[in-house]
Formats: C-alpha cells, sequence, structure tokens
C-alpha cells in the first residue's frame, strides 16, 4: 500500500501515484487596491473546454472570494453592472471582453434606468479644439497668445473672486520661462528705431496683441491698467471697420504673444560689458582622486573654443585647497602664484587675473591641461572655499561674468567654513528639531557673498561632487542669490559620473544666455503678483535681479486678488525680461 500522506517516504516501485493537491492560486502584480488572482490557465491536466454558449460550468471559487453569481447586480459608479445576455462572469473571459458586455441598468427597487445617451459627451469641435495651447499647433500664435513653451498658466481659467479662488482650491500661477529655446518658430525682433519702444505711461506695459486702438488709430487702450496713451506720430495707422489696425500682421509686437524689443542706450545701466567666464576649481585630494580635477579639466579645455562672445570672451582659473593658486597667463607659459592668506585673502595681480580668450587660447589651454598632473600627489585635504570665493569676488566684481565653483570637499577652513551636522540619531533621520535644521543654512556667510556678488552683476554656479555630506542646503545660497544653479553628483567618480558631468558642464557654458538682465511681470487689474519662486534677488517690490539667464531657467509667480471681484471678462499677464 502507498505510505501514508505527508510521510515523506518515496512510493513503492509499481504503486500508483498518490493524488496530487491543486496548485495553489498565482498572485498577479500588485495594482489598484492589492494583488490581482491569476486562475490557473485552462488545459493543463484538463480536458477540452466546453463551449461558451449558456451557462457556466460550475466551479469552484478562490479562497476568499465570491462566486460570479454573487457578485453579479452589485453597485458600480452610482448604477448597477448585470453581466448581458450570454456572458458568463468567468475569470477565463478576456478584461476587455468583460466590460464591453457590461450594461447600465438601474438597481433593485430603484427608478428609470441611466440611459447612456444622456451621458455628456465632448463635441466634435471640442475635440477639434483641446484647452491645452501645446496642442493647438500655431492657432495660439494667432490670436497673440504667448506660446506656453514661454509662459503657462497652472489654469486655463481664473477665478473672478477670492472666493471663488478658495472654493476651488487650486494654485494660481504661472510658470515663466522667459528665454526658452524653440527652433521651429524664432521670437520676431522689433526695433521702432527713433519712436522708441511704446509703452503705457502709468503702468510701463509693453504694447502687445491685446491693446485696443482708438481715436481713429491715434490712441490705445492699456490692457493691463485701461489707460488711453497718445499713439507716437510715426506709429499711428488708420483702423478698419472693425477697430482693427490695418498694418497689424506687419507689426510683430501686435500679432505675437513673445517679441523681442531693441533697446535703447537709455534702458542700460552701464554700456556691455565682455562675457566673462571665471573657473575655481578644488584640487584637494578628494578632487584628485575621485577624477573630478581630470573630469573638469579635460572638459574645459575641449570647450574653451565654443564659449559665447567671440572676441571679447575673457576667462580666468583659480585652484584652491588649504590656499589659494592664482595663474598668472599673460607670458608665453601658465605661472602659479600662491596665496596662503586665509582670513584677507587677496589677488597678486589684479587686473591680470583675465584674460581675453582669443589672445592667450593656447596658454589657456596649455593650463587645462597641465592641473592633473601638477597636483596628482597632493595629500591636502582642508579646503578653503569660502576664501576662494572671496577671491573670485575680488578679481571679477569690476565687469561680472559667471563664477563655476566646482567643488568635492565641504569647506572646512576659513571664512565659511562649515561643520558635519549630518549626525547620529533623528538628526541624521530628519526627526525633530534638529533633523528639521538640516534643511535650512547653517551661516549666513554665502548668502552675503551671494547678494554682494549680485549686485556686481556675478552669478556663481555650484558643481558638488562631494563623495560625504556636502551641506547642500549653506552652500545652494550661491546659486540662489545670483542666479545661477546647483548640479549634484553625490559620490562621484570620474569611470561612474564622468560622462553626465562633461556633457551638463559643456551645456551650461554653450548655452544661449544673457547677462546684467532684469525681469518684472505684470497683471491686470484686480490682480496682484503675490510671491516669486525661483533663482534671483529681488530689488524693490517686484523687479528681479539676474545676472546671468539662460534658455533652462524658468520662474514661477503667484497672483492674488486685490479686489473682491473683478469685473472684466479677461485677465492679462505680461513678463518683461531687459
Amino acid at each position: 500500500p502507498p505510505p501514508p500522506a505527508g510521510s515523506g517516504a518515496p512510493p513503492l516501485p509499481g504503486a500508483a501515484p498518490p493524488p496530487m493537491a491543486p496548485p495553489p492560486p498565482r498572485m498577479g502584480p500588485p495594482g489598484m487596491g492589492g494583488a490581482i488572482p491569476m486562475m490557473q490557465p485552462p488545459g493543463q491536466g484538463a480536458g477540452p473546454l466546453p463551449p461558451r454558449m449558456g451557462a457556466p460550468p460550475s466551479r469552484p471559487s478562490l479562497p476568499g472570494t465570491t462566486p460570479p453569481s454573487a457578485r453579479a447586480g452589485q453597485p458600480f459608479g452610482g448604477g448597477y453592472v448585470q453581466p448581458a445576455v450570454g456572458m458568463s462572469g468567468d475569470f477565463d473571459q478576456p478584461l476587455a471582453e468583460t466590460f464591453r458586455a457590461l450594461t447600465v441598468s438601474s438597481g433593485p427597487g430603484g427608478g428609470s434606468v441611466i440611459s447612456p445617451a444622456e451621458l455628456q459627451r465632448p463635441t466634435a469641435e471640442e475635440l477639434a479644439e483641446p484647452m491645452r495651447l501645446d496642442t493647438r499647433g500655431d492657432s495660439g500664435r494667432q490670436r497673440g497668445q504667448c506660446p506656453p513653451k514661454y509662459m503657462r498658466m497652472t489654469t486655463n481659467a481664473l477665478p473672478n473672486s477670492p472666493a471663488t479662488k478658495g472654493k476651488a482650491a487650486l494654485p494660481l500661477g504661472a510658470i515663466i520661462k522667459p528665454m526658452a529655446r524653440d527652433d521651429a518658430a524664432p521670437v520676431a525682433v522689433v526695433n521702432f528705431g527713433a519712436v522708441g519702444v511704446v509703452r503705457c505711461r502709468r503702468c510701463r506695459t509693453y504694447v502687445n496683441p491685446f491693446v485696443t486702438f482708438i481715436d481713429g488709430g491715434r490712441r490705445w487702450r492699456c490692457n493691463v491698467c485701461s489707460l488711453a496713451n497718445d499713439c507716437p506720430s510715426d506709429y499711428i495707422c488708420d483702423l478698419d471697420e472693425h477697430g482693427v489696425r490695418r498694418d497689424v500682421a506687419e507689426r510683430p509686437e501686435l500679432s505675437s504673444g513673445v517679441v523681442e524689443f531693441v533697446a535703447p542706450a537709455e534702458y542700460m545701466v552701464r554700456p556691455p560689458q565682455p562675457p566673462v567666464f571665471l573657473f575655481v576649481v578644488e584640487v584637494s585630494y578628494a578632487a584628485v582622486s575621485s577624477g573630478m580635477l581630470r573630469c573638469v579639466a579635460a572638459t574645459l579645455a575641449h570647450t574653451i573654443d565654443h564659449l559665447p562672445g567671440g572676441e571679447r570672451t575673457q576667462v580666468g582659473v583659480i585652484t584652491y585647497d588649504s590656499t589659494l593658486h592664482f595663474y598668472n597667463l599673460h607670458g608665453s607659459t601658465p605661472q602659479m602664484l600662491v596665496v596662503p592668506e586665509l582670513d584677507e585673502p587677496f589677488c597678486p595681480m589684479p587686473g591680470e587675473a583675465l584674460v581675453n580668450l582669443s589672445e592667450r587660447r593656447d596658454v589657456v589651454k596649455q593650463l587645462l591641461e597641465k592641473l592633473p598632473s601638477m597636483f596628482g600627489a597632493t595629500q591636502a585635504t582642508e579646503v578653503a572655499t569660502g576664501p576662494a570665493l572671496k577671491a573670485a569676488y575680488t578679481v571679477a566684481q569690476h565687469v561680472g561674468g559667471k563664477v563655476s565653483l566646482f567643488s568635492a570637499t565641504r569647506p572646512t577652513v576659513g571664512d565659511g567654513k562649515l561643520l558635519n551636522r549630518e549626525g547620529a540619531g533623528g538628526a541624521a533621520n530628519g526627526k525633530g528639531a534638529e533633523g528639521g535644521g538640516l534643511l535650512a543654512p547653517a551661516c549666513d556667510f554665502y548668502k552675503t557673498l551671494a547678494v554682494d556678488c549680485s549686485k556686481q552683476q556675478l552669478c556663481i554656479d555650484v558643481w558638488a561632487c562631494h563623495s560625504a555630506y556636502a551641506d547642500l542646503a549653506t552652500l545652494a545660497l550661491l546659486a540662489r542669490h545670483t542666479g545661477g544653479s546647483v548640479q549634484h553628483f553625490p559620490a562621484f567618480s570620474d569611470v561612474a559620473a564622468g560622462e553626465r558631468l562633461s556633457r551638463a558642464l559643456q551645456h551650461s557654458l554653450t548655452r544661449e544666455q544673457g547677462l546684467e538682465a532684469v525681469m518684472r511681470v505684470r497683471a491686470s487689474r484686480g490682480l496682484r503678483i503675490a510671491a516669486f519662486y525661483g533663482h534671483f534677488f529681488i530689488r524693490g517690490v517686484d523687479l528681479l535681479a539676474l545676472p546671468n539667464v539662460d534658455e533652462d531657467k524658468s520662474f514661477a509667480v503667484e497672483i492674488a486678488h486685490e479686489e473682491n471681484e473683478i469685473g472684466a471678462s479677461t485677465a492679462c499677464l505680461q513678463a518683461a525680461l531687459l
């Protein structure tokens, strides 16, 4: 006789195998509401399948589930789901077929049956004209709207009162990308010449497609403050029977939502300065061993020929560990000058740390190629990031420009040194009061330095390639208040992340960018700009100072109501970058 079940002994020769218990049901991948039971595929150890016609054959249900017959008629979405004729409710039936076979009816004891014809469906016009502007093609441009690539609202309609806004509970604002790149539709350039830029004399709004011309084209009404302004004599044009200027198709500022005005000299605080690129590179043991120094030097040597600015571009290099290293690039070979003073750092060659790239290109490349070998045997572990930035400020404060800081170690000596705040216990895990402080700056040194740099039109980009705690909450202030950016490469290794760092650095240096910019956002009457978000420094109330702005920079504004109710049917928002 066969051994008893569960004994574990092998069966006797020639004996029939013991009956096998059915395999447990297989569980599919977790989805909405939990795991999905999957039945054993039909045809495995079974005979031919019965036909699907008529009632399904009886079969055992899964443990903990309800038989299909009991599930039919349960409420679903406000009505009741009833199996159609010929629908078995079987697990083997595909889900798509089961869904097509469902019909909507009233529940037990209910009233009238819901008719699918009563359910609202989008019309053909609504399907052909989606609400999102970026899916409309060129229709948005034809109506004078700014393309969403440059400015995108958070909602398609604005509430007319604070009460309506509170009920909607939606963020009201816009995302602005003033220098977005659009190769398919370049931005039109408008030069008013001797007329000067046409603006509202009260709110200073620039003329745009939504202003209305009155008095036969001799005056125009501002769409932001509703003030009637006189047109310059050379800007007057006759109106057609609809009150539209006859030359509107020839005026990009009246037909396009984004244009570029040629500003006259009175719009400039000082003459345009040459583009300046100052590289501040850490050369400590951590920077050399991780490969950051080699990767940065090789990328700069390759990208130096493609920097924007043409023949006016100027460059400079400062390296640092526990001391500061300046380089004289005016001779045939680069010469290094070491400054060990950290309390009051100074430039040993004032006015000569920056050189014209077109004139000293070979010497700059020679220095970049020698940097990895010059510090290949260094054992320095202390770094003076704060004094190095103060030295960079001294070098470029008279002309402005962009400072690129390459850091691999937390600042440990000199001004701006930072402690390792990532301790054990709750602070390390972000719990308690101490843990919440990790997201706040540790000191005000870098914020003060960043504000001073912003006043002198200096932008700072932070390239953090740290292998340990970096305290980016403090270092990020350098980019936040100067219009720069923070690139973080945690646990950097030249083998694993070198190519990613190189590509990001090339793009950052060669992309389209503007220097010494300011931006202001204006809203219609009854609305105001309540808050700004991004990397900038606010001058006054609503003027954003941007020492450097590029095609990847985005800014967010929050819109609030100034009045209890807005009577106008439309609202306008205009962003101007100078």
